[in-house]
């Protein structure tokens, strides 16, 4: 896939190259993967066609080319669904806050009624509380990931769970950004050596019962690893920090 993004990639061209059936192709795939060959090749074709309207001049028609879509239209709604806005309004965006991707400063910002569960980071050997800035998305296990919501914080410390999720399953992402590269490294063009990633589910169980603590543990990331897509997390890392992004909060020290 990430070798041929602009060809015509059936799932029977993808399974033949696994030495598959398409069945087992596609079981094996999805259980790696988590998500079916053709929304991962679709997310990878998304993802490359951010690093292509943020750092070249080509035409959104151009692009749409380049990574495999012969209808414009389907491009750009398939692009504006996964990313959060049309390709011209990311190139714009992305753009104008290239001078300002530089580490948040974290709120002082009462807890109120978020004294709920941790996410809490784990990383092989430790890491410096300083070591990045963190951005954090929780969704229901069953949305599509497009539907999360994202926080950001300074530092790798645990971020608070929101009281009041309802009972049931959630999917939680979080990335470090380390703090030596620039955010669009990570954000846009993805360079493994940049960030490390994680992904849990957790069950929120019904009352009287509560949840405590969630470890979700960080990595370098892998090429079976779905790419974030959504502007938000651009938006959040770069832009103006005077609202609050989503329901999440990173934990006071």
């Amino acid at each position: 896939m990430r070798g041929d993004l602009g060809g015509d990639l059936p799932l029977n061209v993808l399974a033949r190259t696994a030495l598959f059936s398409p069945f087992h192709f596609h079981r094996i795939f999805r259980a790696v993967t988590g998500e079916t060959p053709a929304r991962f090749l679709a997310a990878l074709r998304m993802a490359q066609a951010r690093r292509l309207l943020l750092h070249s001049r080509l035409t959104v028609g151009a692009i749409c080319a380049r990574v495999g879509y012969t209808s414009v239209g389907s491009f750009t709604t398939q692009f504006t669904r996964l990313v959060g806005v049309p390709p011209e309004q990311f190139r714009r965006q992305v753009r104008a806050l290239l001078g300002r991707l530089i580490p948040p400063v974290v709120r002082d910002r009462p807890l109120g009624p978020y004294a709920g569960a941790v996410l809490q980071p784990v990383v092989r050997g430790g890491l410096a509380a300083s070591a990045g800035t963190v951005l954090v998305s929780v969704a229901s296990a069953d949305a599509e990931p497009e539907a999360s919501r994202w926080t950001v914080s300074e530092g790798a410390g645990p971020v608070r769970l929101p009281v009041g999720l309802p009972p049931g399953r959630y999917r939680a992402q979080m990335l470090l950004l380390k703090s030596r590269w620039a955010a669009t490294a990570t954000l846009v063009d993805q360079i493994p050596e940049s960030y490390l990633v994680g992904w849990t589910e957790f069950t929120v169980p019904p009352p009287p019962l509560r949840l405590d603590r969630v470890a979700i543990r960080l990595r370098p990331p892998q090429p079976t690893d779905l790419p974030v897509l959504s502007v938000e997390p651009v938006r959040l890392v770069a832009g103006p920090r005077r609202t609050a992004p989503s329901d999440l909060l990173p934990v006071s020290a």
